[in-house]
């Protein structure tokens, strides 16, 4: 923080775009605050406080759930509508987050705009195939989430563009979620493996399948062997049994270690096993 020697309020989200495009003063944008100790570049000097910007809603907009990106944790964990999607999982993942004064500061978009392997809402936004709104210098559009963690995705969040919100697609909003942190405590930030587990089942079929892993780096993944066992498949206990050891299989290739995989293929399993007993 030593090197900051300017401090920035806009009000708007074009004003807080032209701060941070400014290249005779380098900007870091803050929203939450909660990483900016750990993250801040030695060469920023423009510290961009975002809190004043009108992004912190969660609504409806057609059939999609729209979610500002200044909204905070304890804001999605407590509201209805977070809590009515896709079984809630939006809600309890915000709510696994960490500590209450965390999660009453972290926003949704510094936890995907700064990639860490311990940010939550990445490997639920890619389980839920959200996209992403960006303003960017010449105006904005509109994303599939995962593009924002490809190499040659031109515009870096904070730096190049801004985040404006992140879409869950109405499809989802059925859909039977799960999401699971596994960490030594309730409140730990850091986590041995997160889990995002999505099924739509019908007379006992699985026509549609999403299990994504994060915490194992900085981009969450698909874990495509796993989906790919498991679709359009009746399930049973020999299935549930292919489709665990094909995660195990997915977190391997990712380097995880057997205690990570295991634990994977168990959370994976209890998560198939209460769908199919409902």
């Amino acid at each position: 923080m030593n090197n900051i020697k300017y401090c920035s309020f806009p009000g708007t989200p074009k004003a807080a775009l032209a701060e941070l495009l400014d290249r005779k003063r380098e900007a870091v944008a803050v929203a939450g605050g909660t990483l900016t100790a750990k993250t801040l570049p030695e060469t920023a000097v423009n510290f961009v406080d975002l809190k004043n910007l009108p992004l912190s809603y969660i609504r409806r907009s057609g059939p999609d759930l729209v979610i500002g990106a200044t909204a905070t944790f304890d804001e999605i964990d407590n509201s209805k509508l977070a809590k009515n999607w896709a079984g809630g999982v939006l809600s309890a993942a915000a709510a696994r987050c960490s500590s209450q004064l965390i999660r009453n500061m972290a926003t949704i978009g510094g936890n995907i705009a700064r990639p860490h392997s311990f940010n939550i809402f990445p490997a639920v936004l890619l389980g839920l195939d959200a996209k992403v709104k960006i303003l960017y210098k010449t105006g904005a559009k509109t994303c599939a989430f995962a593009d924002i963690y490809l190499a040659d995705f031109k515009f870096r969040p904070g730096r190049d563009c801004l985040i404006l919100e992140v879409i869950i697609p109405g499809k989802t909003r059925n859909w039977t979620c799960r999401f699971e942190k596994f960490a030594k405590t309730e409140a730990s930030w850091e986590a041995y493996l997160t889990l995002f587990m999505a099924a739509e089942v019908k007379s006992g079929v699985v026509g549609g399948i999403r299990v994504t892993v994060g915490a194992l780096s900085p981009k969450p993944f698909r874990a495509l062997g796993a989906e790919k066992a498991l679709a359009g498949a009746r399930l049973s206990a020999a299935v549930i049994g292919a489709a665990a050891l094909e995660l195990e299989r997915d977190l391997e290739a990712a380097r995880a270690s057997e205690f990570k995989k295991e634990a994977a293929a168990s959370l994976f399993t209890r998560f198939l096993t209460w769908i199919q007993g409902n």
